[in-house]
C-alpha cells in the first residue's frame, strides 16, 4: 500500500485494508509518498496525464513545501494505524521516511523510529503474533498529532 497519495482519506484505507483482508493478507506494509523520491515525480507525471488536477495539486504543494509533506506524512500514518486497528488480525506495518524521523522530535521522533526499527510480522517470524506496539498510531485525533509537530 505504498505509496499513498495525499488526496487519500480515511474511507480509502477503509477500502483498501478491506480488499487486502478479502485476499487473506495479514501484513500489510505502508508508507508515504516521499516528494523527493523518483516514484514521487513519476505519480506527478501520471496524475498530470490522467487529468487528476487534485492530486497533481497536493503532490505538488508536497515538493514545493517539506511541512506540508511532514503534516501529510504524519497524518496518513497516524489515519491508516487507526483504520487498520478495525481488522481483526490485519497489521499494518508502516514506515515513516528518515527524512520525517529527522523533522520531528522528542515523543514523535522516538514513536518514528519504533516504526522503522520494528519487526515485521509475517507467519515465517519467530516472535509473538500479537500487533506489535510500534506499529500503532502516532496519536488518537489529528489536534493530537499537530501538537506534536
Amino acid at each position: 500500500m505504498s505509496p499513498t497519495y495525499p488526496t487519500m482519506g480515511e474511507d480509502d484505507f477503509h477500502e483498501l485494508l478491506s480488499y487486502f483482508r478479502a485476499l487473506g493478507e495479514v501484513v500489510v506494509f505502508h508508507e508515504p509518498i516521499n516528494p523527493r523520491g523518483q516514484n514521487s515525480q513519476q505519480c506527478l507525471t501520471a496524475a498530470k496525464e490522467a487529468g487528476y488536477d487534485d492530486v497533481v495539486e497536493e503532490l505538488q504543494q508536497m515538493q514545493d513545501s517539506h511541512q506540508c509533506w511532514v503534516e501529510y506524512a504524519l497524518e496518513q500514518l497516524n489515519t491508516v494505524q487507526q483504520v487498520a486497528a478495525g481488522f481483526d488480525g490485519l497489521e499494518v506495518h508502516s514506515w515513516p521516511d528518515n527524512e520525517l524521523v529527522r523533522s520531528t522530535s522528542g515523543q514523535l521522533r522516538s514513536k518514528l523510529t519504533a516504526m522503522q526499527e520494528a519487526v515485521s510480522p509475517e507467519s515465517f517470524s519467530e516472535r509473538s503474533k500479537d500487533a506489535s506496539p510500534e506499529q500503532s498510531e502516532l496519536a488518537r485525533d489529528h489536534e493530537s498529532i499537530e501538537h506534536l509537530i
